[in-house]
């Protein structure tokens, strides 16, 4: 039999397979994006850390912000855990805020943002903050708090609970219910698939728990200092100043704050350590007067990172104050 390539024989193959190859090749393409989809990990929220600076606010000291965020003495370590993948940020323009645009799909952490307060004569007697709290799912810092010891308090020995015992103290904590949960909620990760990655991973996430037990201990002593440390505001009073129609009057006066909360940090009055001011200040200022840094509550979206948060307030309170001396 005569299989010899010839020009004809090529010519022919080509001039009546050349479909053939080109279904071929884009079949190919496909399966491999296919597995390449499927084998990828896939960023969920909360493993993409978020902040923003608002409109009013100077974001030309960024990069200096992300020193914050590194370990000097191991740079790979920062004071995130392993679960985060990312730490970015956006400058907000006032032209066109894309605020509402990224919360709707729960992609933000941090806003910092102004509480500066109107002058007598201005025709927008509305404050930034205020605004912002109002619309907005913000924590107050002592519900974060209590949130955060809740979350810890899943993995107390048995016979032990948050009343009787420190939640935030790691040797009051089962490590089996820490592998246990940490396996569950892996299932489909494609990062621990073997038992050797699944073995690695849960001394990772033993030293994530391990973290936040002291980043809680840290955010204790800041909320045991007094209320200048912190933005106060009774949610929904501005909102109901400026006048809302009747229906939705009787909403917010139901739901507004009995109180004044610590809504936000107020960097300015950290002292102590680093001035504020080269991390934070409004446009056009000098200073960090008026600057306030607030948490966006998405704890039902990212129950496990919502808490990466309260490492972003410490690292601002340590760097710029001595409150976390000696801890």
């Amino acid at each position: 039999m005569d299989n010899k390539i010839t020009k004809r024989r090529l010519s022919d193959f080509l001039s009546y397979e050349w479909i053939i190859m080109i279904v071929v090749a884009v079949a190919c393409i496909i399966v491999w994006e296919l597995v390449f989809t499927m084998t990828s990990v896939r960023v969920s929220v909360g493993q993409d850390f978020k902040f923003y600076y608002d409109q009013t606010v100077y974001s030309g000291s960024s990069n200096k912000m992300y020193s914050l965020f590194v370990d000097e003495e191991d740079p790979e370590r920062t004071i995130f855990s392993y679960d985060v993948f990312k730490v970015s940020h956006e400058a907000l323009v006032a032209e066109y805020n894309v605020l509402n645009d990224r919360l709707s799909v729960q992609e933000g952490d941090i806003l910092i943002t102004d509480c500066v307060e109107p002058e007598k004569d201005a025709e927008d007697k509305s404050v930034r903050a205020k605004t912002i709290i109002d619309s907005k799912d913000v924590y107050d810092f002592q519900s974060l708090l209590e949130d955060a010891e809740t979350y810890l308090s899943q993995f107390l020995k048995d016979g032990l609970n948050k009343d009787s015992v420190d939640v935030a103290d790691f040797d009051n904590h089962d490590v089996q219910k820490i592998e246990n949960l940490f396996r569950e909620r892996m299932k489909k990760d494609n990062r621990f698939r073997s038992e050797e990655q699944k073995i690695a991973g849960i001394k990772l996430e033993k030293e994530r728990i391990s973290d936040l037990c002291d980043e809680v201990k840290k955010f204790r002593v800041l909320l045991s200092q007094g209320d200048e440390y912190f933005y106060m505001y009774s949610r929904y009073e501005q909102l109901l100043e400026r006048g809302v129609d009747e229906k939705s009057k009787e909403y917010y006066e139901h739901n507004r704050d009995k109180e004044d909360k610590r809504y936000g940090l107020r960097v300015e009055n950290l002292t102590g350590g680093t001035d504020p001011s080269e991390y934070f200040k409004l446009n056009e200022s000098d200073t960090a007067k008026d600057v306030v840094v607030l948490v966006f509550d998405f704890l039902e979206y990212q129950p496990h990172l919502q808490f990466e948060t309260i490492a972003f307030i410490n690292a601002i309170v340590g760097e710029c104050s001595n409150l976390y001396d000696g801890i």
